[in-house]
């Protein structure tokens, strides 16, 4: 059985995908030190001509490629969940960099979670956030007292970078954007609703994720058009409080 799956996505990345999979590497240097078994797939959503060709290299022999055209990368890693053979699946972006601990210390707090009958999504204790912004953020665990739904009601604590339980993306996959709407927060719906079912977010300690923000981004894009107000159930006034984390290990 195949332990853990990477799932990288691209679209337009070619030489900044260097560091990046130069750092996918090291990050996976500990974790088959330990015997774990990956397997690594590579979504190609509507890449230009230059990412293909950079993509396609002998050094990127050991992924499994897929070619989309979704134009969405929720919707481009619920399609590679479909392809995963893992147990755990970490998402990856083809232009971030990652702590060379960050995949093993993700897997060493699934199996904790595991242990004690919770059910966990793993997030680095940094995200930051460089090239187009400069903003560093520290990702509060569930339960950690930082951690309030009411927050989470009008801010985003986490990103789309974590890794999990194959489960939650078959149980939950990411809702669509709508870029003509003026919404391209998919990720921080997910996180919502994941919540709502349950899965509950914790942090791996000393582990950080540097996420690339550029100027072409899908969320700069939405940014420019006329917003409508997408409902979210679990943040209703009155679903609010059900996001607290709930006391004892069946969580």
């Amino acid at each position: 059985m195949t332990d853990l799956t990477v799932a990288i996505t691209a679209h337009a990345e070619t030489v900044v995908a260097g560091p990046s999979f130069r750092s996918l590497r090291a990050a996976l240097a500990p974790v088959r030190e330990r015997g774990y078994d990956v397997q690594l797939l590579l979504g190609l959503d509507s890449c230009t001509p230059a990412c293909r060709d950079y993509m396609t290299q002998p050094d990127f022999v050991d992924f499994e490629r897929h070619d989309y055209a979704f134009r969405d990368q929720g919707r481009t890693r619920n399609a590679l969940i479909g392809a995963a053979r893992g147990k755990w699946v970490a998402f990856l972006d083809a232009d971030d960099l990652f702590s060379e601990n960050w995949l093993i210390r993700a897997i060493e707090e699934l199996e904790a979670a595991e242990a004690t009958g919770r059910r966990a999504i793993v997030h680095p204790e940094l995200n930051w956030q460089f090239d187009g912004i400069n903003h560093v953020y520290s990702n509060p665990a569930q339960d950690h007292p930082f951690f309030s739904p009411y927050v989470l009601a009008i801010a985003n604590y986490y990103d789309a970078m974590c890794v999990a339980p194959r489960a939650v993306w078959e149980e939950l996959p990411f809702p669509d954007r709508a870029i003509a709407d003026g919404f391209a927060l998919e990720d921080y719906q997910w996180f919502v609703e994941a919540t709502a079912l349950g899965w509950r977010h914790v942090v791996a300690r000393d582990t950080i994720i540097f996420k690339r923000r550029r100027d072409a981004s899908q969320t700069h894009e939405s940014r420019g058009t006329s917003a409508v107000i997408r409902a979210i159930e679990p943040l209703a006034i009155d679903n609010l409080e059900k996001l607290l984390p709930k006391t004892g290990t069946s969580s």
